[in-house]
């Protein structure tokens, strides 16, 4: 005889995805709980059962609806097929069709620790890039140091939280053109094409190409009022000294600035100057999403996208 699945579990697994896909209202930092929420508005769309003996057969549709939501924005849809709206079958119950298996249960209890340990992930399917900001020097050759600042303000301090705890984020993409032949100026373009993309996250910062010194303990939620290195990467050889560096910090609970340093000191007999440009494009990196859930084109994760604003441009 197969064992009743209460409300009581019914409701403990539906808060546990609420918690994953409703608003980030956890303002404490230290707190467990702080990565939690994506933002998405949860009110009647998964009904409470009201009963603590039987579980209502459009909540528990509606609760797979919105696991689908969450899983699709962190793997993709070609990761995660969704199977039909189980409420039992007659081998398994025996007396009765209309009962939600106990193990179908266990296997969205085990998804839904699979979601929570996966909750800052987002799939690039399920995500939209935008340019945020952009600077490009137009010195023709230099030295010393030139620098990009800019704000990424959002609309509130949990509006912040849910971009990121979404897996949004920031990202750095430096370049160089060159086609001369100078070691220097060589060595600077290998090196800045060596870093691909820098990405500011949730809880650190990281290059696409592993290239550089990573910072996985600077990102949203590890943030001071004065800058902090986030992420640098250094020429080879004896262009050692030359640096791109990404800073970031804190003005306010709602506003981020960056500072991306390209850093070329003096040394050398003679000291040698770069001579080409550089271009800093930086973008937004937010979960907007969408996938077909029970016959529709249904939205899974959008957060709302913040702003920016040039400080100094290189």
């Amino acid at each position: 005889m197969p064992n009743k699945v209460l409300a009581s579990r019914f409701n403990t697994l539906k808060a546990r995805v609420d918690k994953l896909l409703g608003p980030a209202t956890e303002t404490n930092r230290n707190s467990a709980d702080y990565r939690f929420g994506y933002g998405e508005a949860i009110g009647d769309n998964v009904a409470q059962s009201s009963s603590n003996d039987l579980i209502d057969a459009l909540a528990y549709k509606k609760l797979y609806m919105n696991i689908q939501k969450v899983r699709y924005h962190q793997v993709g849809t070609a990761a995660f097929t969704a199977e039909a709206y189980k409420v039992g079958d007659y081998l398994s119950n025996l007396a009765n069709t209309d009962k939600v298996e106990e193990a179908y249960t266990i296997g969205l209890e085990t998804l839904a620790t699979n979601m929570e340990n996966d909750k800052l992930l987002l799939h690039s399917t399920q995500a939209e890039v935008t340019i945020c900001d952009h600077a490009e020097s137009s010195y023709g050759s230099w030295n010393g140091s030139i620098n990009h600042i800019f704000t990424v303000t959002f609309t509130s301090a949990q509006a912040r939280r849910e971009y990121f705890n979404a897996g949004g984020q920031i990202r750095f993409q430096p370049s160089m053109s060159y086609s001369g032949s100078q070691a220097k100026t060589l060595d600077w373009k290998n090196m800045l094409a060596s870093i691909g993309s820098v990405d500011f996250g949730c809880v650190g910062t990281y290059s696409s190409n592993g290239f550089g010194q990573e910072y996985g303990g600077i990102g949203h939620e590890i943030m001071t009022s004065s800058y902090q290195t986030a992420y640098f990467a250094q020429g080879g050889g004896v262009y050692n000294p030359n640096q791109y560096r990404i800073y970031a910090m804190e003005l306010s609970d709602s506003v981020l600035q960056f500072k991306c340093e390209f850093n070329d000191p003096s040394y050398g007999q003679p000291d040698e100057s770069v001579l080409a440009d550089v271009r800093n494009d930086t973008f937004f990196v937010r979960a907007n999403g969408t996938a077909q859930i029970d016959g529709t084109q249904t939205v899974t994760v959008s957060v709302p996208q913040p702003t920016s604003s040039t400080v100094s441009g290189l």
